[in-house]
C-alpha cells in the first residue's frame, strides 16, 4: 500500500502494475471530471524566447561600427551603412516566425526590413525572399560573434570592401568567414540568438541529413522516468464499481535540452533523423516507441467514490553528445543531451503502466 504524509489520514491506494506485454485493447464510458497531463520530457517545450531581440545593435567585428541607415533618410530605398554609435537609426529588432523558419530584420525607426543586394537597403516589410535571414554562430568566435546569412541562397551580410570608416555601404556577399561577415549582438540578446540559430539549422537537419552529423560523448545506464499520468482522471460518483476503459494518451518519449525546436518536434515522434543518429550510438538497450509498443487502452475496477487513471513508469536511458551543423560549409557544434525511452534493460528493468484508484486525487505521480 502506497501512502502520503500529510496532516490528514492517508487516502487509500490501490496499484495495478501492468507490464507492456499484458495489456488489453478495448474502447469505452466516457469521462468525468478530468485531469489529463501530457509527458513532454526532461524540459518544457515551446517557442524560443525572442524578447530580448527588440532592441538591437548588430555591431561590426571587422570595423566596430553599428548596422545604421544612412543619414536616418526616411522612406523605401535609404542604403544600410555601418556608423558609430549612436548613429542615427541604429535599433533593430528580429521578427521571427515559426521555430526553425528565417527572420526579417526590422529597423526600430522606420519599421522597414533590411533588404539583401548591393547595396542592403530597407525596404517594406512583405514578404519577400530578399528580406528572410537566419543566424549561423561563427566557431571559435572569442565575441560570440554571427554571420547573418540569407535563406534564399546562403549569402552573407557583408562589410562591403571591409571598407574602415563611417557610412560604410553593408551588402549582401558569398560567404567566406572573414571579419567582414561578422556580427555582434548585446551581451543580453545572446542566448535567444542562439537559440533561433539552432532552432534553424536543427530543421535544416531534418530536411537534409547531409547538413549535419552526431557523435555520443556518453551514455548512462536505464532508469526510470517520474511516473506521468497517460490517461485522464475519472471519478465515480456511482453506487458500485465500474469497470472503465482507459484510453491512454501516449508519446514516443523523445525528448533533448538543445533547442525548442527539436524537443517539440522530438515529443510528437518525427524527428527521424535525431532517432536514426541516437539509435546508432545506444548499446545494449531497444528503443521505445509508445504508441506502437505499449498498446492504446487498458480496463481497471475502479470503486466507488474514487478517482481513477493510468500512470506511466517509463524506463530510458540519457545519450550525451555533440551536433555539427553545416557540415559542408562553415562547421560549427551545440552539446546536447537525449532522453531516449527504452522498452527494457539486459538488468530486467521495464518500462511499464500503473492503473491506480485513490478516494482523493493530488497528481499523477503522487
Amino acid at each position: 500500500m502506497d501512502t502520503k504524509a500529510t496532516g490528514r489520514e492517508a487516502p487509500r491506494w490501490r496499484t495495478l502494475s501492468v507490464l507492456i506485454t499484458a495489456l488489453c485493447v478495448g474502447l469505452g464510458a466516457a469521462a468525468l471530471p478530468a485531469a489529463a497531463a501530457t509527458r513532454t520530457g526532461s524540459r518544457t517545450v515551446g517557442s524560443a524566447d525572442t524578447s530580448t531581440l527588440s532592441q538591437l545593435t548588430f555591431t561590426s567585428v571587422s570595423n566596430g561600427r553599428d548596422l545604421d541607415v544612412q543619414n536616418g533618410t526616411t522612406g523605401a530605398g535609404p542604403i544600410v551603412v555601418t556608423d558609430s554609435s549612436p548613429g542615427y537609426d541604429e535599433a533593430w529588432h528580429i521578427n521571427a516566425g515559426a521555430s526553425g523558419t528565417p527572420f526579417t530584420i526590422v529597423n526600430n525607426t522606420t519599421s522597414e526590413c533590411i533588404d539583401a543586394g548591393t547595396p542592403l537597403r530597407v525596404q517594406p516589410c512583405d514578404g519577400r525572399t530578399s528580406e528572410q535571414w537566419y543566424l549561423e554562430p561563427v566557431a571559435g568566435s572569442t565575441q560570440n560573434a554571427f554571420m547573418i546569412r540569407q535563406a534564399s541562397g546562403g549569402n552573407c551580410l557583408d562589410l562591403l570592401l571591409a571598407e574602415n570608416y563611417d557610412d560604410a555601404w553593408t551588402d549582401s556577399y558569398g560567404c567566406n568567414g572573414t571579419a567582414a561577415q561578422q556580427w555582434t549582438l548585446p551581451t543580453s540578446a545572446y542566448q535567444a540568438a542562439w537559440n533561433l540559430a539552432v532552432d534553424f539549422a536543427a530543421d535544416q537537419c531534418q530536411a537534409d541529413t547531409a547538413t549535419c552529423s552526431w557523435n555520443t560523448a556518453s551514455q548512462t545506464s536505464a532508469a526510470p522516468l517520474p511516473t506521468v499520468c497517460v490517461s485522464p482522471v475519472w471519478y465515480n460518483d456511482t453506487s458500485a464499481a465500474v469497470p472503465w476503459t482507459f484510453q491512454l494518451n501516449t508519446q514516443t518519449g523523445w525528448s533533448d535540452t538543445l533547442t525548442t525546436s527539436l524537443s517539440s518536434k522530438l515529443t510528437a515522434g518525427t524527428a527521424q533523423v535525431l532517432q536514426t543518429e541516437v539509435d546508432a550510438t545506444l548499446t545494449n538497450a531497444t528503443t521505445l516507441s509508445l504508441q506502437q509498443t505499449l498498446g492504446n487502452s487498458l480496463v481497471i475496477s475502479v470503486p466507488v467514490g474514487d478517482y481513477g487513471w493510468v500512470a506511466l513508469s517509463e524506463l530510458a536511458t540519457e545519450v550525451t553528445g555533440t551536433w555539427t551543423f553545416d557540415v559542408q560549409g562553415f562547421a560549427w557544434t551545440a552539446q546536447d543531451t537525449v532522453t531516449v525511452p527504452l522498452t527494457s534493460d539486459p538488468s530486467g528493468g521495464s518500462s511499464l503502466y500503473e492503473a491506480k484508484t485513490s478516494a482523493t486525487f493530488t497528481s499523477c505521480s503522487a
